[in-house]
């Protein structure tokens, strides 16, 4: 069976855009729909994992769902569900120079809101100050609630299903004599059984997939997931970045009970990351998660997948956007030019308007920091020659690219690698060693500098962008990984205790007895280096 797999399409509405000469905001939709055609053109069936749309304006889904049933009739069958984008935020929107200025409410209220009210003219005025009177009419634009969007793309899906689970928006379909595919949203959220505000299914939906799954298998045909959320958590940079509210959008405890269930492969996005992982739950079942990237952001891509149900086997890569119509950018692709646009607002997001900052990220390079563990790195003069004039800062965000991109160019044999986990050692140890505030904890999400970093260079398990997996079996490691040990932390409060016995009422005490031990101590170790004496003539 062959498919392609979409996630996070974000798709913006044209008539959301006022400034129509904004070239950047012009080649979103347009990317969104090249992606959608590209995909059409390699595989016969399409499925979609969910944030559709940016915001979940009426606008973006009415055009979004009008574009995708054009292509639908050139043959493609097209299947989605829905995610946080397309709904949650439930608010209006005021088309202004192109900008989605969001009107915070409480969720589920009501869609459309009374331009006249005063509340409204004073927040528009506030954040439009620049804006003549006579413009500071908003125009607003609804946003859909969960039943609106289920009836907008019913006919992607729900209308060709096996079976429907209405309450959640999910569905079975058959796509073709030998495989079955669950569509599931997961908007459900129970806080009060997991203890966070994880994506996750009702208890009646989560009785349903069991059902689907047994008549798959009593029907002879291998089923597999699709849902918008990932059930492998994300590496722990994400995690961390990713806030405390956000942290845990997938319990664990959900994807255990799918594996135990017999699934063994599912299809997610949200994080945007090129990823492979999987879980093992308790009872020894395996669940092989596939995340699909965003074709909104770095990296444009989706996937292209060969899966062999009988065998349990599937074969995955990614596939980049390669043009977009009727756009024009400086670089050659659009991969390079959404590379360069990260790079630019990340760099701007942490220099801001600080001289000071930006001077020292223009100017930290590797070898203002080789001195540190150069006794471990070890790296020869071709190594060191090649990055020494390496920017920390671009280092930096190399390293978050690997986790958008997959895999991971920063393997244990390079200069990159060996210079940055000794380093991580470092800070690990002052981290674990000072008494002072728990900063693993309070800070780092419970991962240790090392936890975090490394799967930032590289990938140590099943291949990210692409390869072939035995879903029946855990990939051995790709690399060994050098366990780097630091006793910074031991030295750093060594130097704290005898500056804090130094300068203390006792430091006088603390001199007469030390004086007198290391006098010894000299004199011991002059006899015990005193060699024969010899005469020269």
């Amino acid at each position: 069976m062959r498919f392609a797999v979409m996630s996070d399409t974000h798709y913006i509405s044209r008539r959301m855009i006022a400034d129509k000469t904004n070239k950047e905001l012009m080649l979103q939709p347009a990317v969104t729909e090249a992606a959608v055609l590209q995909a059409s053109n390699d595989c016969d069936v399409l499925l979609i994992t969910g944030d559709l749309t940016d915001s979940g304006d009426s606008f973006s889904h009415e055009d979004f769902s009008a574009f995708l049933r054009k292509v639908k009739q050139g043959g493609t069958k097209i299947f989605v569900i829905f995610a946080t984008h397309d709904f949650h935020h439930h608010k209006a929107y005021v088309r202004k120079y192109g900008e989605k200025t969001e009107y915070k409410c409480h969720p589920w209220d009501s869609p459309w809101f009374d331009a006249d009210k005063a509340e409204w003219r004073n927040w528009v005025k506030d954040e439009f100050s620049s804006l003549p009177d006579e413009e500071l009419v908003p125009q607003l634009v609804p946003a859909l609630s969960p039943e609106e969007i289920w009836e907008t793309y019913r006919e992607f899906g729900p209308d060709e299903a096996y079976s429907v689970h209405e309450s959640s928006f999910s569905y079975c379909l058959d796509l073709d004599e030998k495989t079955r595919c669950l569509m599931l949203n997961d908007i459900f959220r129970n806080e009060e059984a997991l203890g966070d505000k994880s994506a996750t299914y009702s208890p009646s939906c989560l009785r349903w997939i069991k059902q689907m799954y047994d008549e798959a298998k009593r029907d002879g045909k291998y089923i597999f997931i699709c849902s918008h959320h990932p059930f492998v958590p994300a590496v722990p940079a994400y995690r961390i970045g990713a806030g405390k509210e956000n942290r845990n959008m997938r319990s664990p405890v959900v994807g255990h009970m799918l594996a135990d269930m017999g699934f063994d492969l599912a299809f997610t996005g949200h994080s945007h990351f090129c990823d492979v992982g999987f879980l093992r739950s308790e009872s020894g079942n395996l669940l092989w998660d596939i995340t699909t990237p965003s074709v909104r952001f770095y990296p444009p891509a989706y996937r292209e997948i060969d899966l062999d149900g009988d065998n349990k086997s599937v074969t995955y890569n990614c596939k980049y956007i390669d043009a977009v119509k009727n756009t024009s950018i400086e670089e050659k692709t659009l991969f390079e030019h959404y590379h360069n646009v990260f790079y630019n607002n990340y760099y701007r997001s942490v220099t801001g308007s600080n001289a000071t900052v930006k001077k020292l990220m223009d100017r930290l390079t590797m070898k203002d920091i080789y001195f540190l563990v150069k006794g471990k790195a070890r790296l020869t003069a071709e190594e060191y020659s090649r990055i020494k004039d390496l920017k920390i800062f671009d280092l930096i965000i190399e390293s978050a690219f690997n986790m958008l991109i997959g895999d991971g160019a920063y393997t244990p044999d390079t200069p990159e690698h060996r210079i940055l986990m000794p380093i991580c050692a470092m800070l690990d140890s002052i981290i674990d060693t000072q008494p002072f505030i728990n900063v693993k904890d309070d800070y780092l999400g419970g991962y240790s500098v090392t936890e975090i970093i490394e799967p930032m260079l590289f990938n140590n398990s099943a291949p990210d962008r692409e390869g072939t997996l035995d879903l029946t079996d855990i990939p051995p490691s790709r690399t060994d990984t050098p366990v780097y040990t630091s006793h910074a932390g031991n030295i750093l409060m060594g130097v704290i205790y005898v500056l804090a016995l130094v300068l203390s009422p006792l430091a006088p005490i603390a001199v007469a007895v030390a004086l007198p031990v290391l006098t010894v101590k000299k004199k011991q170790n002059a006899k015990k280096h005193r060699g024969p004496f010899y005469r020269y003539s």
